[in-house]
């Protein structure tokens, strides 16, 4: 017995998908700009020398100063006692180097330190400063997702790629089913 050779039409909801699938690319590289945070935030206000519980994610808290034209001189953010017993690890980068900036109400603040803890979790920390400039413009938040300019072209050209995969293969799809169904 034989068995017909007629092609399967693709039905016409394949377009719908190829369509689905062309905004889903766009909409991931929009949201990749848009949405993904390229600055930071500053979080909460700290006084050096005073003890703050914060909690610290895997990325680290970044120590912000407000940018008074003058230099912060060493700055330190240590543990407390009680958590140095259960740290594995407790570290702290300075971010003088990178130029990172953010403006927030009106004011321009620069990363000064990136702390990082492990494991992540509940600390209670104190900043202190060798020197008395800037004694209540410190600034603990989170750090940004990308920073810098080699940072920001990766996710410009992420997005690209994001958007134009995501057209390409919803024309190739449409293409192929148009094709199918004459």
């Amino acid at each position: 017995m034989a068995v017909a050779a007629d092609p399967v039409r693709p039905r016409r909801i394949w377009y719908v998908v190829a369509a689905l699938i062309a905004a889903g690319g766009v909409s991931a590289a929009a949201a990749l700009m848009f949405l993904v945070p390229l600055g930071s935030d500053l979080g909460q206000r700290i006084t050096p020398g005073q003890p703050v519980t914060v909690q610290v994610p895997e990325a680290g808290k970044m120590v912000w100063v407000r940018d008074s034209g003058r230099d912060v001189s060493d700055l330190r953010c240590e543990p407390s006692q009680p958590d140095t017993q259960r740290l594995q690890q407790w570290g702290s980068a300075s971010m003088r180097q990178d130029d990172l900036t953010v403006t927030a109400d009106g004011e321009r603040w620069r990363a000064l330190l990136l702390v990082q803890a492990k494991p992540a979790g509940r600390y209670t920390m104190t900043c202190t400063t060798s020197g008395a400039d800037g004694a209540s413009s410190l600034s603990l938040g989170d750090p940004p997702w990308f920073f810098g300019p080699r940072a920001e072209a990766l996710a410009v050209v992420a997005s690209l790629v994001l958007a134009s995969l995501g057209l390409v293969v919803g024309a190739v799809l449409a293409v192929v089913v148009a094709v199918r169904r004459r």
